[in-house]
């Protein structure tokens, strides 16, 4: 009994000590006709909650405390949670560029406070044709069975369109919308040809934010992001990515409006098509020139090198492991040359990647495997690696010092003889039980008998047969 007490209060304590934040939720883009609402949320109890405000909106309605408490039992794990709101209404005062000051507040009794936001406000938005409530735009939209490329797009952003060969781009699909879409179906995606790519994002659910394209506010829903790098020269072209879209619009009964039609509207379902039609990245080649330790990397990157130990034994496995690391195509980072003593037994490489999200930066690791087969002291190095600079459009050199690794004899190889420093071959008769030197001197091999085929006794057998 006693234990379970302990173990109930060790989860209430957890829980207690959980990372508390403070957060503000609110849009990135507004216009000047609208009245928002942003809401300050804690993950815990909250006290002393403090918002300057800010003059750059009025507050039409808040602060507006709320509360919510929630308990699940899992498996018999039984796991609680409690978040606190504050919430207001705004109303812009003027077009611009503003940033809600910082709010603070104790929770759980830990200071808390959050950053700063900055909230874009543009001119006076109009409605849509696709979801105004206007009856005869909707009525058109339905009577057409399309809706207005303005409401609806997809759209292909590159983070650049001239690189040169193997040099990182970053790739965004993103459906731009205005209108009540309650379905999205038939999504073709680009090939890419010409390009190696990746996948850095890929939404499960479709989440949008705000966006402000050319004074205009719309719903933007992230689909895909790309790492693409160019394998080719020349004029590149990506294919299109195509998707269906449904799109709900209110219906007209043909009659006159009244009152009622507002509270039983009836809506249709509009399939809209949407393509983001093809882009084209200019890629130019390398310069030459490129040094002999260039193995293909483009970008901005850092070299380091380091031994599994700078102490081993004869026939003893050990390990180099040089990390290019730094901001470029680090997926196509070829490895570097090594130039190892000839006493030494090398491996193939081995090569592991730890990249960021979106693929444009992080490291990547090259373990060069080795036996030493005899004993003295060694020197590894330095590794040279090369790589082109976009911003400073040239090759750069970096490079890893030179290691120093000491080998000293195993207990076989002393037990064996007299030890020769730096002949590779002393070692070989210590590799293994399978391998061995081909064994010299006289054989002792005797006559076993002889064959009974053309042997006397042959011969007389076969001249009585025939008599």
């Amino acid at each position: 009994m006693r234990r379970h007490i302990v173990a109930l209060l060790c989860m209430m304590f957890c829980g207690s000590i959980a990372a508390q934040n403070l957060t503000l939720d609110a849009p990135g883009v507004v216009s000047m006709n609208e009245t928002f609402r942003i809401v300050f949320t804690a993950n815990g109890n909250m006290s002393d909650f403090d918002w300057p405000g800010t003059g750059d909106f009025d507050v039409v309605w808040g602060p507006q405390k709320g509360s919510m408490s929630s308990t699940n039992i899992i498996n018999g794990k039984r796991e609680s949670s409690h978040t606190e709101t504050y919430t207001y209404l705004l109303q812009p005062k003027a077009e611009g560029k503003f940033t809600l000051p910082a709010a603070t507040a104790k929770v759980d009794k830990k200071e808390c406070s959050t950053s700063p936001f900055t909230i874009e406000v543009v001119k006076a938005q109009q409605q849509s044709s696709s979801s105004s409530s206007s009856q005869q735009g909707s009525s058109d939209a339905v009577q057409s069975g399309t809706v207005s490329n303005e409401d609806i797009f997809l759209r292909l952003s590159l983070s650049k369109t001239n690189v040169v060969k193997g040099e990182p781009i970053t790739a965004t699909l993103k459906l731009y919308y205005r209108s009540d879409i309650s379905g999205i179906e038939d999504i073709t995606f680009p090939s890419f040809n010409g390009f190696w790519n990746k996948e850095t994002f890929t939404a499960q659910t479709i989440e949008s934010n705000r966006e402000n394209v050319d004074g205009t506010i719309y719903n933007v829903a992230l689909l895909k992001r790309y790492m693409l790098i160019p394998q080719q020269e020349g004029r590149l072209s990506i294919d299109p990515a195509e998707l269906v879209c449904l799109v709900r619009v209110r219906t007209s009964s043909g009659f006159g409006r009244s009152i009622f039609d507002d509270f039983f509207d009836n809506y249709q379902t509009i399939r809209k098509r949407v393509s983001s039609g093809s882009v084209v990245v200019n890629v130019t080649p390398l310069p030459g020139g490129a040094p002999s330790s260039f193995e293909g990397g483009v970008g901005q990157f850092k070299i380091t090198a380091a031994m599994s130990s700078d102490s081993l034994k004869t026939n003893d496995a050990g390990s180099l492991k040089v990390t290019i690391s730094g901001n470029g195509n680090i997926s196509m980072l070829g490895a570097p040359k090594v130039s190892f003593p000839s006493d030494f037994e090398v491996y193939d490489v081995k090569s592991t990647e730890n990249v960021s999200n979106d693929g444009a930066s992080g490291s990547k690791t090259f373990e060069y495997p080795f036996i030493p087969r005899s004993y003295g002291s060694y020197e590894i190095g330095p590794v040279n690696y090369s790589y082109y600079d976009v911003s400073l459009g040239r090759y750069v050199t970096i490079t890893a010092p030179v290691m120093h690794v000491g080998v000293e004899a195993s207990a076989e190889d002393a037990s064996a003889g007299t030890l020769v420093p730096g002949v590779a071959r002393q070692g070989v008769r210590s590799i293994g039980e399978d391998i061995r030197y081909i064994a010299t001197g006289r054989d002792n091999l005797r006559r076993q008998g002889r064959f009974f085929v053309s042997s006397p006794a042959f011969y007389i057998l076969l001249a009585l047969l025939v008599a």
